[in-house]
């Protein structure tokens, strides 16, 4: 997995995805109560040196957990260098921290990969949950 993180922070580094300024790194640490009663939860994979991780942690997840979305599936923090991770079935390898998947009882059912905003990850994020 290693060599995943190296290709996101590389990436990350060249300036290839959207601005924003590095912050400390926060722990990976379990942020929500874990998966919502319907199995659903939102995993953020991030990494260390993952300079988007931080913005996402600050800009974000504070307010997640009070929107619909975040009650609906709440949000995990999860190291991509984890060996739990591996746990997961995911449709593809995670190759851009920060990305965010939606999974229902531990099986994938959508991705958003990079940081795109709190605006538009709630945007993608709506179409992605499954219906009430």
């Amino acid at each position: 997995m290693i060599s995943y993180v190296k290709v996101a922070c590389a990436c990350l580094t060249l300036g290839l995805f959207s601005s924003g300024g590095a912050v400390a790194h926060g722990d990976g640490g379990l942020f929500g109560i874990g998966a919502a009663p319907t199995g659903v939860e939102l995993i953020a994979f991030e990494a260390p040196g993952c300079a988007y991780c931080p913005i996402f942690r600050r800009d974000v997840a504070p307010s997640y957990a009070g929107t619909p979305a975040g009650k609906a599936a709440p949000l995990r923090f999860v190291d991509l260098n984890d060996p739990a991770a591996e746990s997961l079935k995911l449709a593809s390898p995670v190759t851009l921290v920060p990305t965010l998947v939606l999974v229902r009882d531990g099986v994938e059912i959508g991705r958003i990969a990079g940081y795109v905003g709190r605006e538009n990850m709630h945007h993608i994020l709506a179409t992605m949950l499954p219906a009430e």
